[in-house]
């Protein structure tokens, strides 16, 4: 007992000194946000020129909107209050993820939600979102609350149109619920999706024709790094990094995408009917990353879900064998262990600049994604209890009738 509470405590103090570094951090997302913001109140052109520096916004222009809060506030206060609501967030999502796995024992699930909070942290996919000042924690967030709530919730569906109305790349739970067979959620995301658009155009029609008739939103050029950089992690950026030349490559990736992006739907949807809620939007939210044709590694922040789902399966002995090196494969995603290789700084030499140790920590997302797309078919196909069925002393309690509206697919 001694152990558990060091172990929590350190990873809080580890949560929170992790939090002051990113109030210091130069935050350029963040600053391209504001500038976007301030290009919206100041009536300016928000994608035919840059907005901040050589920086051009990228985002939808319902984005910009929700963006212009932050204009009035100095650089520093902003940086305080994101670093704040993205702290905020993350509670939420490791939250809001461990009791969709079943009821919980409230006495065991406050420690757990501040130990892997804190531990989060040290994921460079969460990393990058606090120093960055992005807003993919929001993302998350907002689609878990969607995939995790009730079932029959009017509102259901919300989340995932507002998310994608910030970044397209949250429209593949569109498809997700219609794979899943929630036709009346996918509607409501749809119809939600479609409303900011139409605000859009009446709050900032200029911008919002540029973005979405003149096609800037297809446009990767905008993207202020090359597409073979070691930034991009992404199947497109896999092949591009490793020598495929950029025509093949575009057409390698479209096969392979839609490839990818069927197999992770499909394994994905099997895992939401076994009534694994968690680990199918974990897997959604991956799959996206993945088939992208630029991913950062910040996009990839669904790890913090799949974390939870995880270390709830690691334990359970039945599912420990299948899930564990595939939690010590994320757990390993440190800034410091993918430094090695300076996966994220092209203008560094890096200390490992070829060879086999080169190779996978400069693509660690993919291969993190290809390893838990093998793990999840091996433990779906394998499992022989129930999700609910949980050993004793675990944090996951027995199921009750309050909590199974929560698991209902």
């Amino acid at each position: 007992m001694v152990g558990c509470s060091l172990l929590v405590g350190a990873c809080g103090l580890f949560g929170l000194m992790s939090m002051v570094l990113a109030m210091r951090a130069d935050s350029v997302d963040l600053e391209v946000y504001r500038a976007g913001g301030e290009a919206v109140l100041a009536g300016r052109d928000l994608y035919n020129e840059p907005v901040w520096y050589d920086f051009r916004f990228t985002y939808p222009p319902f984005a910009a909107l929700v963006f212009t809060p932050l204009s009035p506030l100095s650089a520093e206060a902003a940086r305080i209050l994101v670093v704040l609501l993205n702290t905020s967030l993350l509670v939420f999502i490791v939250a809001r993820s461990w009791r969709s796995l079943g009821p919980t024992r409230t006495h065991l699930l406050v420690p757990a939600v501040i130990a892997v909070s804190g531990a989060s942290f040290a994921l460079e996919s969460v990393h990058s979102n606090f120093i960055d000042g992005q807003i993919n924690l929001l993302l998350v967030a907002l689609v878990l609350a969607d995939l995790t709530g009730p079932t029959d919730h009017p509102l259901r569906g919300v989340g995932v149109g507002l998310a994608a109305a910030l970044k397209l790349t949250p429209l593949i739970f569109v498809a997700y619920l219609i794979v899943t067979r929630k036709y009346r959620q996918a509607a409501v995301a749809s119809a939600t999706a479609a409303g900011t658009v139409l605000v859009s155009f009446l709050l900032v029609p200029a911008a919002t024709t540029d973005y979405w008739l003149r096609g800037m939103f297809a446009d990767l050029s905008r993207i202020h790094v090359d597409l073979a950089s070691r930034h991009n992690q992404s199947l497109r950026g896999l092949l591009l990094k490793n020598g495929v030349p950029e025509t093949p490559a575009l057409w390698l990736w479209l096969v392979l995408g839609a490839t990818v992006g069927v197999a992770g739907l499909t394994l994905a949807a099997w895992a939401a009917r076994r009534g694994e809620r968690l680990l199918g939007a974990s897997l959604c939210g991956l799959c996206a990353a993945a088939v992208s044709p630029w991913s950062w590694g910040h996009h990839w922040v669904w790890l913090v879900p799949l974390e939870v789902f995880l270390v709830s399966a690691v334990g359970r002995p039945d599912r420990r064998g299948r899930w564990l090196p595939t939690l010590v494969l994320v757990a390993s995603a440190l800034p410091g262990v993918l430094a090695l290789a300076d996966p994220m700084d092209d203008d560094a030499t890096p200390v490992l600049a070829d060879g086999p140790l080169a190779f996978v920590l400069a693509n660690f997302y993919m291969l993190i994604f290809m390893t838990v797309l093998a793990a999840a078919v091996a433990d779906l196909r394998g499992r022989r209890t129930p999700p609910a069925a949980q050993p004793p002393g675990s944090l996951i309690g027995p199921a009750t009738a309050h909590h199974s509206h929560l698991r209902e697919e």
